[in-house]
Formats: C-alpha cells, structure tokens, sequence
C-alpha cells in the first residue's frame, strides 16, 4: 500500500503541476500570447462580420466565399475559445494544440477570404485582412514552438512515471509473500 502512495505522488509530481521547465517558454509569455491571439482575432473578426459576400456573388463570385465566410466567423470564434483557455491553463497540452490548429485554420481561411475581398470588393479592406494574418504569424510560430515544447515535457513526465512504476512493481514482487 505504501508503495501505492509513493507511485501516485510521483506521477502527480511527474504529470502535474506547472509544465515550466528549463528552455521552455514561459507561463506568463503563453498567457500574453493567448491574451494576444484573441485580441487579434476579436480585431480582424469586426472586419469579417462587416463582409458581404452575398454581394459578391451577385457581381459573379463563386458561391463557395458566402460558405467560407460563415465558416471563418465560426472558427474565428472557435479560436477565441481555445486561446482563452490556453491563457488559463498553459499547461495543457490538448489547449495548447487546438489553439494552435484553429489558428492555423484560421489563417488559411483568411488568406481565401482576403482574395476574394481584394477581386470583389475592396482591396483597403482585403489589405486590413492581410495585416491580422501578419499579426498572427508570430503567434503561430511561437505556439508550435510551446507546443512541441510541452509535448517533449508530457512525453518525458510520462517516460519517468512509468520507469517509477516499474521500479515499484519490481520492489513488490520482490518481498517476500509475509510482508506483503
């Protein structure tokens, strides 16, 4: 039974707690960049919901930029969520990696959107949209780099639990039967 204690502190201790480690990026520095990421989204989202693509289409667009402007919107938002909760629990992994995918999504949208607003509406608007991708291509960066970061560091808590375990399993099988 004590051995049982023992294995489940030190998973906790191995798992848990604060993913800072050596030559990872800071806590406070995720938070910022999550704090970051949605303001940015918040910012290029006033321009997108002020999109007609409607309008587009009369003039000839094809049918696929009204689909994709609702889908941007919808994932703009969905971008908001994960970088809030990756700026409450940077620890994660999980927040950390779909902050990263919705945002990279994210950016691809735009960029389809930003041409479509260049070709049929108006290239001011199309370059204000171009600017917040621009914006978030740090951010992009610097959260695969965190990503691949805190995946190392869930990888090698992991690798320690389980050669802790191991360990203990190996102590109690080698007592003998009376103290067990």
């Amino acid at each position: 039974m004590r051995y049982a204690k023992l294995l489940v502190m030190m998973i906790a201790a191995a798992t848990g707690g604060s993913a800072q480690e050596e030559g990872m990026i800071p806590r406070w520095q995720v938070e910022d960049l999550a704090s970051g990421i949605v303001k940015n989204v918040e910012t290029a989202q006033k321009v997108v919901r002020a999109l007609r693509p409607e309008v587009w289409v009369a003039k000839g667009a094809p049918e696929v930029y009204t689909e994709q402007h609702s889908t941007l919107l919808h994932e703009m938002q969905q971008v908001k969520l994960a970088a809030a909760a990756l700026a409450r629990q940077p620890e994660r992994l999980t927040y950390a990696v779909d902050a990263f995918l919705w945002l990279d999504r994210v950016e691809a949208l735009i960029g389809s959107v930003s041409g479509a607003v260049r070709r049929y509406h108006n290239g001011a608007i199309a370059d204000l949209l171009d600017s917040a991708r621009n914006r978030n291509a740090d951010g992009i960066a610097l959260l695969k780099q965190y990503t691949r970061q805190l995946a190392a560091h869930v990888e090698e808590s992991m690798e320690v639990a389980h050669r802790e375990a191991q360990r203990c399993r190996s102590a109690i099988i080698s007592r003998p039967s009376e103290e067990r």
